[in-house]
């Protein structure tokens, strides 16, 4: 039998992976993203009879969040890990973890879980943005 066949393989030029966020919710969710989580607005680049994407810092990579200019035809799937197979959250590391939960407290934002320690050394909670979409934030010592 052959060996693995690597043809296929994705030749990396970036050291991320950048997440796209689709809304039509502009206020609410930019606001939650640059305001409550402190993510940079780099660019927007409109893109006409769609929308508008908002490329907003993070790490080596960006979140961004795609508004489109019409109400979507369907909703997702509102809820915790369970809810829906598919991409159901995103994990971002961070080194502040309680305070960033508590200025999600005081911002009304939906906490899904609490700070719990997951393994030695790794806590996580999972929070909600505007538009239900999960967020892990993970924080290792």
């Amino acid at each position: 039998m052959g060996g693995l066949n690597l043809m296929g393989k994705i030749n990396l030029t970036t050291n991320s992976i950048d997440v796209g966020i689709v809304t039509h919710n502009e206020p609410t969710m930019l606001d939650f993203y640059i305001n409550t989580l402190g993510l940079t607005k780099e660019i927007e680049i409109p893109f006409p009879g769609l929308g508008t994407v908002n490329k907003l810092n993070y790490a080596d990579g960006y979140i961004k969040i795609l508004v489109l200019n019409e109400e979507p035809k369907h909703k997702n799937h509102i809820g915790d890990f369970t809810t829906a197979p598919g991409i159901r959250y995103i994990t971002i590391n961070l080194s502040n973890l309680s305070d960033l939960v508590d200025e999600c407290k005081s911002k009304n934002i939906k906490i899904i879980n609490e700070p719990i320690e997951i393994r030695p050394g790794v806590k996580v909670a999972v929070i909600q943005d505007p538009d239900g979409n999960l967020i892990e934030l993970m924080q290792a010592s």
